[in-house]
């Protein structure tokens, strides 16, 4: 328990201390702008020039940002919906192999199949139709493995 605390003071004094330079390097821009404002004839191009690169700037920053947020949102949620879909055909599949409930978990496997037509290729998809369609029963650990290697590429 020592351990941790010693690491979490560490880390708090590092950070208050990269805190208060932060601070004080933004007190010291002000400063100095103030300082350059006071020596220096400033003018209207100038004040002009320097608000439209500020407004362009954080406009601009603000879409890309928003832009790259939104994107990386959905390549997040297309994983979990993946991690999901897979997990359950796993699942299903391993209760075919093993005999339990094999007419229920088929039906089931095949309800999960319109799910893969939307997130995985259509050769995932072919393999599973593959499967549900499978009567020979020795076979099935075949295709076990081949629809789990073809979903780990996923992940």
């Amino acid at each position: 328990m020592k351990e941790t605390q010693k690491g979490y003071w560490i880390y708090s004094v590092i950070a208050i201390i990269f805190g208060m330079g932060l601070f004080a390097f933004f007190a010291y821009l002000l400063y100095d702008l103030i300082v350059k404002l006071a020596t220096t004839e400033i003018s209207n191009d100038t004040l002009i020039q320097s608000l439209i690169t500020l407004i362009i700037t954080v406009f601009i920053g603000g879409y890309f940002s928003k832009g790259l947020e939104q994107r990386n949102n959905k390549k997040l949620e297309t994983y979990k919906v993946q991690k999901e879909v897979a997990l359950n055909i796993i699942d299903l599949m391993g209760m075919i192999v093993n005999n339990k409930n094999k007419e229920q978990a088929i039906q089931l496997l095949i309800v999960e199949s319109y799910k893969v037509k939307l997130f995985f290729d259509d050769e995932l998809l072919k393999s599973i139709n593959n499967f549900c369609q499978e009567k020979d029963t020795s076979k099935y650990n075949l295709y076990y493995i081949d629809i789990t290697d073809k979903l780990k590429k996923y992940f």
